[in-house]
């Protein structure tokens, strides 16, 4: 069925067409890189190609350079889209633009883009003009299976290429995708060459098939990644940490790993600083700032407006900025000019998530990419030498394709039903099963799911069972669901959060913390402060400040990317080498591999310091009665493994004693919490009873236990919606989320939700596997009655990590954080006296005049569009109201349009604040914001 290519075709420039090879001599390419090589022969002979390469290899222009010189041999023909580029990137990628439009105008190819920001005015250019090459999303490419003209501009498609793969394999965007691809089939009918690009790949063979389809024949093209240089530090404090803690208000252990990241931006020219989730780039980024305020560091996550991405991007790539602190929005293929060094803060808990981020540094095949953790607790840092080992090994996680998701099915029913609407059933199935996630559907899976369809109101979809047809019916219903459901990402709404006693809103939190943890009795930590929820009103979570942090959950867990099992299973393998090996020898070991030697020796100090007969393992699991009312289960199994350990633990624990649990865990640790006594015997027993049940047992355990939790309610709402069975704007506080899983239980809805939160929050695979082991006795589980220091590790790890910050200094700590956020934030200033215009931050901007001529200046403070010219047109107005603003208070106008307050707002803030030094003019910007938030959260 397929071939892998490893080895150079020898193929040269010669074999591209005349043009193309003008084009590359102008670009200055001398000769193809590998992956071009390698690529090129397969592609000009026609096959489905997926190139598997390292990031700056030149991915795109092997793609690209084949498909442009096969298009200019045939001729352009008839007026139409023949060539697809489809990435996945939300924010599509401006360098990736400007190159594949600069390659189009050489070639005389015409290259446009389609997403959700083109305007009525080019969507209606390019349905009588389409271009030769359109650039879309998968979200827009459904939209644009739906236009009659562009319908018909597509039947002259002959390539797609598909950026980012490995992106889309895993989720349901991808499954989306996948069918949308089979549509395009159907319509044009005849096969479309694709080729796909990816940087990185757990499961080729696997990915492969979900891009090419069911019975395809593709051809795999893999230049093997580059070797790495990875290490993982975990800097000692010293007295001067010490006493940078206590002048930041946090512990001496963050003022050294905060040190160390200076230290080495410093050393560097251009440095990434990656962080798991967008609470912990805002707060490292703040740490930074505050700490450094001369240290040219900016924060990017997928939150930020566009305009601040776009500065922060071009401050790196200018070098205006020696360091980014980012999330996954700087993982794909952003152009941010070469990166030196990728530090990741704290360990990133998957192989394929170090690879990708450290892939970013040293941009060029020449180079070597050097990457950097820097760790907290111990098992924070054998996690990260164990990903280090494994991926020096080359072993990436395995990508998972969702298989045959019900709700997906639904939408793509909708879909065909744009595109023709009656289908025999029976023909419809032959095209859906071509798409590699629904290869084993049977008939009457799809035949479930379309006559559910019809039996929602509004109908959906009509279904004949006389003669097995599905027709599309003819209500606004209908097209309203197919509309909003062109996204399978989930729409997440925010929570306020309002101090009970004052009225004070403190803040908002995510939907997949509240559906998981909002209710009230429940303890967490939020802005540096341990909170109770006293109530959940609507869309308002009442708390009231408590003084122990100890059992509270960080408001950002819903975010954490979850340690698989096997990483799991190595870091307790390690701890038992080290116990084997002693002291010398196991820091010995842990420095080869690429741990600095002052974290080795903490490593191995604080592993020796528990008794090896309580040493939880890959062999062990040691049950701790930590406390009367708390016991900690360490247990090496990865996040979800023991999510659902807890999940059932805690069920069966309630069934005998009818006592409320309270559970968290982590990779390393389940901690149960009672109300009042519990006996960690009882823990023993009840987890040799979930060893001793059948698979059939287990199942019927976990699904009660499941259907319970509002991590199970949120993925509910989301299929329900995907479904067209709940309203689009429903949430989980404004619908009686109890009364709909009752209503559809037993519907291909409920058995989406349960597949999905199965395969998604849990792995009961593992845990079986486990479970059998313990059985068998080949895992031992250990009885401790006393306190470990693991134990007091795990327990004291939420406040710790979180940085409980002391209730004195945090108003302090809050404002000069929102202060550097108003300097920091990027706007797009316009002369109204010379037409000068540019983005810049608050900070550069001294006296609120036009750099060119000292003329007046207004800013626009949200761009949405690529269009500066479109964009000066359309909010003209806005820049003529602030350049009055700014004509008449200077500098203390553009803090205060900085802040995220309407803009007929920001004169009656200037005038509250006016005479006012910036700490004041701050506090006000700050007091504002909050009023706008609450009106509006109340209006919502």
């Amino acid at each position: 069925m397929f071939l892998f290519s490893t080895g150079s075709d020898g193929v040269s420039l010669s074999s591209l067409h005349e043009a193309v090879r003008r084009a590359l001599e102008e670009r200055g390419f001398v000769e193809l890189t590998e992956p071009q090589k390698r690529a090129l022969p397969h592609i000009l002979e026609g096959k489905n190609v997926l190139i598997v390469a390292p990031t700056g290899s030149g991915k795109t222009e092997a793609a690209l350079l084949p498909i442009m010189s096969k298009f200019l041999a045939e001729g352009p023909g008839d007026p139409g889209i023949y060539i697809l580029y489809i990435t996945p990137l939300r924010a599509l990628n401006r360098d990736l633009l400007d190159r594949l439009k600069w390659w189009g105008a050489k070639l005389n190819v015409s290259v446009d883009v389609r997403h959700g920001d083109t305007d009525e005015t080019d969507r209606q250019r390019q349905s009588k003009n389409p271009p030769h090459m359109l650039i879309t999303t998968p979200e827009m490419l459904q939209a644009i299976l739906t236009g009659k003209r562009l319908l018909e501009h597509l039947r002259r498609l002959r390539w797609i290429i598909v950026d980012e793969v490995h992106e889309l394999a895993e989720d349901k965007r991808g499954v989306q995708l996948s069918v949308a691809l089979e549509r395009i089939r159907y319509h044009v009918g005849r096969d479309i060459q694709i080729v796909g690009l990816s940087a990185t790949v757990g499961s080729i063979d696997e990915v492969a098939k979900f891009l090419f389809g069911v019975g395809r024949p593709y051809v795999v093209v893999q230049v093997g990644t580059r070797d790495m240089d990875l290490s993982v530090v975990r800097p000692r404090p010293t007295a001067r940490d010490a006493e940078e803690a206590n002048r930041l208000g946090t512990h001496e252990e963050v003022a050294a790993r905060l040190r160390s990241i200076k230290e080495m931006v410093e050393r560097h020219k251009t440095t990434l600083i990656f962080v798991n989730t967008r609470s912990m780039a805002e707060l490292l980024g703040f740490r930074l700032s505050q700490a450094y305020p001369d240290l040219p560091v900016a924060v990017h996550h997928s939150s930020l407006s566009k305009m601040v991405r776009l500065s922060v991007e071009s401050g790196l790539k200018s070098g205006a900025l020696k360091a980014v602190v980012a999330t996954s929005s700087l993982e794909l293929g952003i152009d941010i000019g070469h990166v030196d060094l990728v530090i990741q803060y704290l360990s990133p808990h998957q192989v394929v998530r170090l690879v990708q981020r450290v892939g970013r540094s040293g941009h060029k095949l020449t180079l070597t990419p050097k990457g950097v953790i820097v760790a907290d607790d111990v098992n924070d840092a054998l996690e990260a030498i164990e990903i280090v080992k494994r991926a020096k090994a080359g072993m990436l996680e395995q990508t998972r394709v969702p298989h045959k998701p019900y709700d997906v099915l639904a939408n793509q029913v909708a879909a065909f039903l744009m595109l023709k609407p009656r289908w025999r059933l029976q023909e419809l199935y032959e095209v859906i099963t071509r798409a590699y996630p629904y290869r084993d559907l049977t008939l009457d899976e799809l035949r479930r799911v379309v006559k559910f369809l019809n039996e929602l109101r509004p109908r959906l979809a009509l279904y004949f069972e006389e003669d097995d047809t599905v027709v599309r019916p003819r209500n606004r219903g209908f097209f309203r669901y197919f509309f909003e459901t062109l996204s399978m990402i989930p729409d997440e709404k925010q929570y306020a959060v309002v101090n009970s006693k004052t009225g004070e809103l403190i803040g908002t939190l995510d939907e997949a913390f509240v559906a998981e943890y909002g209710a009230p009795g429940v303890k967490f930590v939020f802005r540096g402060r341990p909170w109770l929820i006293t109530e959940v009103d609507g869309r308002a979570i009442k708390v009231i400040e408590v003084d122990d942090p100890s059992g509270a959950i960080p408001s950002w867990i819903g975010e954490e990317v979850p340690v698989p099992f096997e990483v799991a299973q190595g870091v307790g393998r390690m701890k038992r080498e080290i116990h084997r090996l002693g002291k010398r020898r196991a820091i010995a070991v842990l420095t080869k591999i690429g741990m600095s030697r002052e974290a080795a020796e903490f490593v191995v100090g604080e592993v020796l310091s528990q008794p090896a007969d309580y040493l939880p393992d890959d062999e062990t699991i040691v049950v701790e009665q930590y406390a009367e009312n708390i016991v900690i289960v360490h247990a090496h199994l990865g996040t979800l493994a023991n999510r659902a350990l807890s999940k059932l633990l805690s069920e069966i624990i309630i069934r005998e004693t009818e006592l409320p649990i309270g559970f968290h865990q982590d990779a390393y640790s389940v901690i149960l919490q009672a109300s009042r006594g519990l006996d960690a015997e009882l823990v023993v027993r009840s987890l040799m009873k979930l060893a001793e049940l059948s698979p059939a047992g287990l199942a019927e355990l976990v699904k009660s236990a499941l259907v319970k939790s509002g991590s199970f309610k949120r993925r509910f709402l989301y299929v329900a919606k995907r479904f067209g069975a709940v309203d689009k704007e429903a949430d989980i506080h404004n619908v009686s989320i109890g009364k709909l899983v009752e209503a559809f239980s037993g519907t291909p809805v409920f058995d989406e939700a349960l597949r999905e939160a199965l395969e998604q929050d849990l792995d009961l695979e593992s845990l079986w596997r486990v479970l059998q082991r313990i059985k068998e006795g080949s895992i031992r589980v250990v009885l401790s009655r006393g306190r470990t220091r693991l134990g007091e590790i795990a327990y004291e790890k939420l406040a710790h990590r979180l940085e409980i910050i002391p209730p004195e200094r945090l108003r302090k700590l809050v404002l000069e954080s929102v202060k550097a956020r108003l300097l920091n934030t990027s706007m797009m200033f316009v002369c109204a006296d010379c037409g000068w215009t540019g983005v810049m931050r608050v900070g550069e901007m001294y006296d609120a005049r036009c750099p060119k001529c000292g003329g007046r200046l207004g800013v626009i403070r949200y761009l949405s569009t690529d269009n500066l010219e479109k964009e000066l047109r359309r909010k003209r107005e806005e820049a003529l109201k602030t350049a009055e603003l700014l004509e008449k208070y200077g500098w203390k106008a553009l803090v205060a349009l900085a802040g995220r307050i309407p803009l007929e707002d920001i004169e009656s803030v200037l005038k509250r604040a006016n005479g006012a030094d910036l700490n004041k003019l701050a506090e006000a910007v700050m007091e504002a914001e909050r009023e706008h938030l609450k009106a509006r959260i109340l209006e919502e």
